[in-house]
This record gives C-alpha cells, structure tokens and sequence, in this order.
C-alpha cells in the first residue's frame, strides 16, 4: 500500500503545484507588473531622485497603498502600475474602465482615480509642504494596447523614464527634498496616533461610501459564479468581496 502511494506521489505534487500556481497567479502577476516597474526606475539617476516602493500611509483612518513613490527637486511622483493586456478603454472622469480580450469585456476601477486618492492621501500627510508639485502616473506593464483619454499621463512601461524626465521645472531645494523623503520614509506603514474607527461591511454599503475596510480603495461591483458581489478594486493585492444583493447595488 505504501508503495502504490509512493508511485503516485510525483503526480499529486504536480496538481498541487498547479492548483497552487493557480491560486496565486493574480498576486504573481502585480509582483511581476511592480518588479518591472522597480527595475525601470533602477536607471533613473540617484542622486536627484529618491525612490520608495510598495508606500503605505494613512489618511482619515484608511491606508492607501501606492506602488511606486519618488520625490525630486521637481516634486513627487506617484505610480499606480497596472499589469493587464488586451484593450483598455477608459477616460479620465470614469468610474470604471473596461479590458477587453477577445469576445470578453472585464471592468476595473479608473486607475487614474485610485492614484489621485493616493496623491491626496500623501498631501494629508506632507501639509507642511503646501506648494509641492505632485505628478501622477498610470503605467501598463504587459501587452496592452491602451484607448485613454485622459490629462494624465497613462503609458507603458517603456515610456515611463521619458516621462519621468520631460519634467524639469526646479520646485524644491535638494535639502527640502531630502526632508519629505526622510518623512515619507518614516510614516510609511505607521499608523497615525489616532485609533481609526472600524466600520461594519454594512456601514460602508448602505452608507453608499463603496470604500474596501481591508485597505480603504473603492469597492466595485463585480459578477461571478454565485451572483453579484462587491470586490476591491485593488485585486488582485487585496482579495476583500462582500456578497450583496440586488437591490444594495
């Protein structure tokens, strides 16, 4: 008997490792997606731009998770990286763009939204620096091909370094630079002294706030296997859903 499983441990691994490969394919390919965008910013020089990945601050008791921060003498610049292929549709002042792969149509919130509620969050927690410039940027990482219309810069990943460094207006001094990243560095992760209050899933549907309690980005409606359900529009970093029904949309 012993033998017999023996035999066939090799093929119950090889389905493990496949359901297990299909299990975090989502997260694998946002750390893929941010990886590309971290290798990128490698080239940019140094000395002039201090960069941040993977930042995390508080605002109004919600934590906003931003991919990608760098700040300058020209200001900071705020990624928001999206590792989607197909077509992407969408415009600056929609709530949901849509991807399209085929015969297939898939909706996601407006990164262009998500990244200047990052930029707000920032500005809460930098109030000392009222006349900073900040530079939002949306970027795609796979095989897009992108339909935006948008005031934002919304690019691939190739074109990230030229837009990086079409931006030359001189904003702050080396040592002011040097201060907000040294801030940014330490309120990254840290919660605010104030305890934020913990709201039911009900409070945030039935108050209409559509607001994640896992990360604080924008719930969004989605259609899956067993009905309606709210999803975070941060998935696939964040996995929070809420069944709802009909008549809570």
């Amino acid at each position: 008997m012993m033998n017999e499983i023996l035999d066939f441990w090799p093929i119950i691994l090889l389905i493990a490792t496949i359901g297990l490969v299909i299990y975090l394919r989502p997260v694998i390919k946002g750390y893929l997606g941010e990886s590309t965008i971290r290798f990128i910013l490698l080239f940019l020089n140094k000395k002039e731009y201090k960069v941040l990945n993977n930042v995390r601050v508080f605002h109004n008791g919600i934590m906003a998770q931003i991919d990608h921060v760098f700040v300058s003498r020209f200001g900071v610049f705020v990624i928001e990286t999206k590792n989607y292929y197909g077509w992407i549709f969408g415009s600056e002042n929609a709530y949901q763009w849509k991807q399209v792969i085929f015969n297939n149509t898939y909706e996601f919130y407006n990164p262009i939204r998500q990244n200047l509620g990052h930029i707000k969050a920032l500005q809460a927690n930098l109030n000392q620096y009222p006349a900073l410039d900040y530079f939002p940027i949306v970027v795609f990482t796979r095989g897009s091909k992108l339909k935006v219309n948008s005031s934002f810069p919304v690019i691939k990943y190739y074109y990230l370094l030229k837009t990086i460094k079409s931006v030359t207006e001189i904003n702050i001094s080396e040592e002011i630079r040097d201060d907000i990243y040294n801030l940014v560095l330490k309120i990254n992760g840290n919660k605010p002294l104030i305890t934020p209050k913990k709201a039911t899933d009900e409070d945030y549907i039935n108050n209409n706030k559509n607001i994640c309690p896992y990360c604080g980005n924008t719930l969004i409606s989605k259609s899956g296997k067993y009905g309606k359900f709210l999803g975070c529009a941060d998935y696939p970093r964040c996995t929070y859903t809420k069944k709802i029904g009909q008549n809570q949309l």
